[in-house]
């Protein structure tokens, strides 16, 4: 052989192994892709049929995609450029709670949200929850985040930011509770009015239950509140219809095992607390009881809004969140 003619041929070998490696690397892909397409989704995920009742503009950037969570999969969205925003959702766990509030802060933030497991191996467990987010946002968010919860996702969020501490730059607890309680006050709107409520929006024609719920909303009564409009009505329908009951059980048993009381004190982050002012007798003397638990944490309140407020009032609830983060973050 030439001497001449060697690296011409060691630049062809060394061509030749990286697209073998390409290959391997591709066909690797290709069968982790195969795996979880293969495996169960045991997320909160909303039917599709959802984005015919929403405004357009809060499905820009909207594309959910799969993730692996071990056990099975549940659905991802990733939107927006800027610091990281992950947001919790409510009960039942269905990311899109978050529309509205998720297509303003994209313009600023990069917002992760997720939809929630509603299936689990054993017992409904907050361990598991805290095991989900933590594999979520080791991929998606994994240096400091705002974290936002709501309602449930409150809960979550406290459990993550006494979990792991190290992981939140802010903390925004939007009608949060520290344990569950039943004020007097509140059994009749518990025990009775939601449950018919619920059930006239699950099993009456789309007409009738439009009406019903036109007057819930005209009285601000248990989540719905005047800025509630027919589109909306009808989205909170679309979600209470595809709510399964077994959905429902998992996540009020663990709502019901919630208890953060002794442990709050210990959440050093800077928090803030939102509540709506419209919100039942439980949620908002609970809002105030964690502003006291909680040290440093501030307290707002959503004007003329109840219970779904970061769908009915978000632009109140964007711009008091960048507010309260550009005074304590930089302050």
């Amino acid at each position: 052989m030439n001497p001449n003619d060697e690296p011409a041929h060691a630049t062809t070998a060394a061509a030749t192994a990286a697209d073998e490696a390409a290959s391997a690397h591709a066909t690797t892909v290709a069968a982790i892709e195969a795996a979880v397409e293969r495996k169960p989704d045991i997320g909160a995920t909303l039917d599709k049929g959802w984005r015919a009742l929403v405004d357009p503009a809060w499905l820009v950037g909207w594309d959910p995609q799969r993730f692996d969570l071990g056990d099975g999969c549940t659905e991802v969205v990733v939107m927006g450029e800027g610091p990281d925003v992950v947001l919790l959702p409510p009960l039942p766990g269905f990311k899109e709670s978050w529309l509205a509030v998720a297509a303003r802060l994209r313009q600023s933030y990069r917002v992760v949200t997720f939809d929630q497991r509603s299936r689990f191996a054993g017992a409904p467990s907050w361990d598991v929850l805290l095991a989900d987010v933590l594999r979520l946002l080791d991929v998606f968010a994994p240096g400091p985040a705002i974290v936002i919860g709501h309602s449930m996702g409150a809960a979550l969020a406290q459990r993550w930011a006494l979990a792991h501490p190290q992981r939140l730059r802010a903390l925004v607890l939007s009608s949060g509770f520290a344990r569950v309680r039943n004020p007097a006050g509140n059994v009749y709107a518990r025990f009775i009015e939601q449950p018919l409520v619920i059930a006239s929006q699950r099993l009456l024609p789309s007409g009738a239950a439009r009406s019903i719920a036109r007057v819930l909303a005209r009285h601000g009564r248990w989540v719905y509140d005047a800025r509630c409009d027919d589109r909306l009505l009808d989205f909170i329908r679309h979600c209470m219809s595809h709510t399964s009951a077994a959905t429902a059980r998992t996540a009020v048993a663990l709502v019901m095992a919630h208890d953060t009381t002794a442990r709050a004190p210990r959440i050093t982050v800077p928090t803030l607390v939102l509540v709506g002012e419209r919100e039942s007798v439980f949620s908002r003397p609970a809002a105030e009881e964690l502003a006291r638990l909680i040290p440093g944490a501030v307290l707002k309140e959503s004007p003329g809004v109840s219970h779904l407020h970061p769908l009915t009032n978000p632009e109140w609830f964007v711009d008091t969140v960048e507010q309260w983060l550009g005074t304590r973050l930089r302050g």
